[in-house]
């Protein structure tokens, strides 16, 4: 695929990919709030959570490297994160 072609298709995939943070990012502000209490409460993370919005701040990552040209390959949509958690 050229280059030219690959920047106009990157118009409906950066609305597609903006969809998609924004309603995981309403959870994710959710469970923010959630593991703050939960932390604060019990004095440790609750691992599912922590590990859902690390794979959400990783997808985010992946898509601005994307829709900011910065790469050609385009971002799966999983949560799979660039770095694992430390527990």
């Amino acid at each position: 695929m050229g280059e030219r072609t690959e920047a106009l298709l990157r118009i409906p995939l950066g609305i597609f990919y903006g969809l998609v943070l924004n309603v995981l990012g309403i959870v994710v502000g959710v469970l923010w709030i959630f593991l703050f209490l939960y932390t604060l409460i019990l004095g440790k993370r609750h691992r599912g959570a922590a590990e859902f919005m690390n794979g959400y701040v990783s997808l985010m990552y992946r898509v601005y490297r994307y829709i900011s040209f910065a790469t050609n390959e385009r971002p799966k949509l999983s949560l799979q994160p660039v770095e694992s958690l430390n527990f």
